[in-house]
């Protein structure tokens, strides 16, 4: 029998109107509520707490904390596939760190829901058996982290939330990558960028994380953020500029080129989400690709930990 480790760490797919609760009674009561579902799995369901807490309150030491569980049940034989249930607010921010962290080609799926357990329309339910299928199924091996709500198969590194309603988890002009229907799980395409087994940012999960933070561009954004984050110790810094090239606003730019100048690497992406950043764009920054500010924001902390430079991050950026 297929065997699957539910780690769990909060957010609304675990909580009620009486507060958050753990996901083996959430499983309970699906049980009790639907023995049918439930049995028809087939999967052999094991549950271990990591966090009981909302994903707004998430920091890159719980990115960590984490991908050190998901680790752990991935090297053990006896586990098939991986779920992490998560808060929704930064579900796409850990799924894309365990995307680029994780060494496996087993299946690891992100749950999350948009309604709390036991409430009125609750999505939880449905959502946490289908990630259990999905991480079950073995055509989902080898296409990294995926994010799974609404009956939708969403690729870690493209997924945002875009709002609280249940179809509110989109993956921008690419779309999902497949589907969670009553008689199957269907795949229609592949990741093609670097991902779990094939990253080059496998790093070491005993050390502090590199600070890197995000500064916005609009009419009339100047330099005052920018300096402030570099006077604060800021080792990185993702612009979330003008669509589509990424750009800053003129009057951010020489605190930038500063910024880049003191050893502090620049990110462009893209504010309206969506389109990859052009290569006139740079003059002097690193391209974020088509990645969503937050999503680079990860990317790049990460990269730090191995290189500073221009052109290796740049490198790096093209091939995750």
């Amino acid at each position: 029998m297929t065997s699957v480790r539910i780690l769990s760490t909060g957010g609304t797919i675990a909580n009620t109107v009486d507060g958050r609760v753990g996901v083996d009674d959430v499983i309970d009561a699906i049980r009790h509520q639907h023995p049918e579902a439930v049995g028809a799995l087939g999967i052999d369901v094991s549950v271990v707490e990591v966090l009981r807490e909302g994903g707004e309150t998430f920091t890159p030491v719980e990115w960590v904390t984490i991908a050190r569980s998901v680790q752990q049940c991935v090297d053990d034989p006896e586990v098939d596939g991986v779920v992490v249930t998560h808060g929704t607010f930064t579900a796409e921010e850990t799924a894309y760190f365990l995307h680029l962290t994780v060494n496996t080609d087993k299946p690891v799926v992100v749950a999350c829901s948009q309604r709390k357990h036991g409430t009125l329309g609750n999505d939880g339910g449905r959502n946490l058996l289908d990630a259990l299928r999905v991480a079950g199924a073995p055509t989902a091996r080898g296409r990294g982290v995926l994010v799974v709500l609404n009956e939708e198969i969403h690729s870690a590194r493209d997924v945002t939330k875009t709002n609280q309603r249940p179809g509110g988890f989109r993956s921008g002009s690419y779309g999902i990558l497949g589907s969670v229907e009553a008689d199957q799980v269907t795949f229609y395409r592949t990741p093609e960028r670097r991902h779990t087994s094939t990253s080059e940012l496998l790093v070491s999960m005993d050390g502090t994380l590199p600070r890197v933070d995000i500064v916005a561009t609009y009419a009339g954004a100047d330099g005052v953020a920018v300096d402030a984050l570099v006077a604060a110790g800021t080792e990185g810094l993702v612009v979330h500029g003008f669509s589509f090239s990424g750009k800053p606003h003129h009057l951010q730019r020489p605190s930038l080129e500063r910024a880049v100048q003191a050893g502090v690497p620049v990110v462009l992406t893209n504010r309206g989400g969506d389109g990859r950043i052009p290569v006139e764009s740079s003059h002097g920054f690193v391209r974020g690709d088509n990645l969503t500010a937050q999503k680079a924001r990860v990317l790049l902390t990460l990269a730090l930990t191995a290189t500073t430079d221009q052109a290796k991050l740049q490198r790096l950026f093209d091939a995750h």
